[in-house]
């Protein structure tokens, strides 16, 4: 690539302070922040000029849901201009954030609308995923404008995105000294590799950028966006090497979107929201670190990464460090930790061990979950962990998923001892069930009579999650999933998502989630396989679906996969966080890739439609949830500690046992042939009575049997609730009744 060039204004080079005994790297050094700046303005400025509208006096249309609809001319009337003019009491400032244009396009107040359209204004306060994750996306460009007024000719922006689990950061390599002259894409890996000059924001540095994004937000200072060619971006961008990178990736005859705020240019899609005005309310949380992998260099280049928030007024950022401050104390490694649940070991990362009292949870979930396949007509099946790469080849994961998977290598050892390479073979540990389970259909010939097919597996699953990201048991890398697909002609598929959203339903009642959200996703606009009638079926029998629930739902148009449309649930917990858990994905593609078929009625075969589908999603992640949602004090049904002996002395540490072993070994039928037994313990330690107690409600044990003179005479124990409660002196008869009776019930 030819290198750009311009005068140098007057700095030579310098040469960093050497650590080693490695040669010194010489790096060309970067221009103040005030003469990059100014020339990245100069050159905005200039494309502002060429790009002035020419009027061509088109009339369009614009229809607002319930209200008038708006004439204007293309290229000039704005969403703003629409907002005006439909208010009914006059227009209030700020009350918007931006707009969405035939309910699939999101587009800033400013931006000119171009033809005909319907609109959809959001309001500022609106708690909808876009007017967060616009908000979020917007602070972080005041982020980056902070970071380059504080750090100046120090600093190499990389991104700044929002976050999808709310939030928002921004990435950038701070080196005292940083150095860099107009540089060409084969030069990124020289000017940004390692050095130790590199330098961590410190806490001291947030506080400032915190104190000068205040500023800026009370600047008002409008997001302006502008279209330009690539090469005007590779020009503007040319002293960051990070932003080349990402112009690469870019055909050369595309064009680029840039958004300004301030003196602040940065690439970016957009929206954003009006003005800075819009961001007062924002909190940065913490720093971090990020690693940018220069795909011409052999390292990867170690970034810092600051973290924020940003709510659209005062009081929802209070709110919303309020239930920060109270999810730390649920964090769910914290509880589990104190009770004793599951432990990590960097021998095996991503991998949790799941202690007794884990495990008990973890066959409860497994157990629960059986009983339901049980009422809703599915089989569980066991398939092989690895599976040879030629399966994956035909399912389209060895193309699209290789990089998140293990792979194994392997071969035969022949006589002589050796290892011939035609012999040798590769594997995959599996990341799903679905491949395997088409081969378990394919092992028989299937007619329509038979369908649907339910096939449900909690096998072990392995994915290869990045080493930065495993965090406890939400984010690991084996884990087990209540997976199952279902294999149904195109006519079944309404009656089984109606099945699958009751069976949804169900489950979450019993874990008492106060809500959950329903989200369907419709085809994509491009690179989509099937048929638009194919497609179309498909989604107005899911819309029927999920219009048979009676439930609010809502629509992503064109976000489904491009192999079948889809249902999201984001299920909310007991601080109302919204966790993504369920999911239910209509196939179209698997079949046909593994030539899967049924010989329907009228004696021809035909691909079935598969229907993937998870309740809890992980097991692993599902039990963070609920040990959070529950904060440790678990429900009876579900708890590792449902009961406790506990002798007034150590004279009745026998009649103790005989308690504990008598109710241990009662338990409960929940299905024919299948008997849940209640986990009870002892406590043998010579503490007080009072201190005994206080420790068993510590450890969250449902009920307290205390066991003294009285009780061991009458063959009775008095019971105590988790919260205090007496419930006096009962037989044990009596206990296992009310055992019994709140296993059954989920309770």
């Amino acid at each position: 690539m030819k290198r750009l060039t311009v005068t140098r204004l007057g700095f030579g080079l310098r040469r960093p302070v050497s650590h080693s005994n490695l040669p010194v790297r010489v790096y060309p050094l970067l221009r103040l922040a005030s003469s990059y700046v100014q020339q990245r303005l100069a050159i905005w400025d200039e494309e502002v000029r060429k790009d002035k509208f020419t009027e061509k006096s088109v009339d369009i249309e614009v229809h607002v849901e319930g209200k008038k609809m708006v004439t204007g001319i293309a290229g000039v009337l704005t969403p703003l201009d629409v907002l005006k003019a439909v208010s009914d009491v006059g227009y209030a400032s700020d009350s918007h954030l931006l707009a969405v244009l035939n309910k699939a396009h999101p587009w800033d107040l400013s931006r000119p609308i171009e033809a005909s359209c319907t609109l959809q204004l959001i309001p500022t306060h609106s708690d909808s995923e876009l007017a967060h994750t616009t908000l979020w996306h917007s602070s972080a460009h005041l982020l980056g404008w902070a970071l380059e007024k504080q750090f100046g000719d120090e600093l190499l922006l990389c991104d700044g995105p929002s976050l999808k689990s709310g939030g928002f950061y921004y990435d950038g390599l701070v080196r005292r000294g940083l150095s860099g002259e107009d540089t060409g894409m084969d030069e990124i890996p020289q000017l940004v590799q390692p050095d130790g000059q590199l330098y961590n924001v410190t806490d001291a540095d947030v506080r400032d950028l915190e104190i000068t994004m205040k500023a800026f937000a009370k600047k008002k200072a409008p997001f302006q966006r502008l279209v330009v060619s690539r090469s005007v971006a590779e020009h503007m961008f040319r002293y960051n090497p990070f932003k080349l990178q990402f112009l690469s990736r870019i055909p050369p005859t595309e064009s680029v979107t840039l958004y300004r705020c301030g003196d602040f240019i940065d690439l970016c899609r957009g929206p954003h929201v009006p003005h800075t005005g819009y961001l007062r309310a924002h909190k940065l949380l913490r720093t971090g670190g990020a690693q940018w992998d220069a795909s011409q260099g052999s390292k990867h280049q170690p970034l810092s990464r600051i973290y924020g928030i940003a709510f659209s007024n005062v009081e929802k950022l209070r709110a919303w460090q309020i239930a920060q401050e109270d999810a730390a104390k649920r964090d769910h490694r914290l509880i589990a930790k104190k009770q004793g649940l599951f432990s990590v070991n960097s021998l095996a990362p991503g991998s949790p061990f799941m202690l007794p009292h884990g495990t008990r949870i973890v066959q409860r979930l497994m157990d629960f979950l059986r009983g339901e396949y049980r009422r809703f007509g599915y089989e569980e099946v066991v398939t092989p962990l690895l599976f040879n790469k030629d399966l994956w080849v035909t399912s389209g994961h060895w193309e699209n998923y290789k990089e998140d998977m293990f792979v194994v290598g392997g071969g035969h050892t022949c006589g002589d001892g050796q290892t011939e390479g035609e012999h040798e073979e590769i594997h995959g540990l599996k990341p799903m069930n679905c491949p395997g389970h088409c081969l378990l259909f394919a092992n028989t010939a299937k007619s329509y009579r038979e369908l649907p097919v339910r096939l449900a597996e909690f096998s072990p699953l392995h994915r290869n999650e990045a080493s930065g990201a495993l965090t406890g048991l939400t984010r690991v890398r084996k884990f087990h999933q209540d997976d199952a697909h279902i294999f149904c002609t195109p006519a079944q598929i309404t009656s089984e998502i109606i099945s699958t959203l009751q069976f949804i339903d169900r489950v979450y009642k019993i874990f008492n989630f106060p809500s959950y959200e329903l989200t369907l996703s419709t085809r994509p606009a491009q690179n989509y396989i099937g048929t638009i009638s194919q497609w179309e079926d498909a989604e107005n029998q899911l819309r029927t679906a999920l219009n048979a629930t009676g439930r609010d739902w809502t629509i992503k148009e064109g976000d489904g996969a491009f192999y079948g449309p889809k249902i999201d649930i984001m299920v909310n917990d007991a601080m109302g966080r919204a966790h993504q858990t369920a999911t239910i994905q209509l196939d179209f593609q698997l079949p046909q890739r593994f030539g899967l078929k049924y010989q329907a009625e009228d004696g021809g075969f035909h691909p079935p439609v598969i229907v993937h589908r998870a309740i809890l999603g992980s097991i692993e992640r599902m039990m963070a949830i609920l040990i959070e949602h529950y904060a440790g004090k678990w429900p009876f049904w579900l708890s590792p500690r449902q009961a406790i002996v506990i002798p007034v002395g150590m004279e009745y540490q026998d009649y103790a046992r005989s308690v504990c072993q008598e109710l241990s070994g009662r338990g409960v039928d929940i299905s024919a042939g299948n008997k849940r037994f209640w986990y009870v313990d002892v406590d043998e330690t010579d503490h007080s009575l009072a201190k005994r107690i206080r420790e068993a409600q510590k450890a969250q044990y449902n009920f307290m049997l205390v066991a003294g003179e009285r009780e061991r005479a009458s063959k009775q124990v008095t019971v105590r609730r988790r919260d205090g409660t007496n419930l006096g002196t009962m037989s044990l008869e009596e206990v296992a009744l009310m055992f019994g009776k709140l296993e059954t019930a989920f309770e």
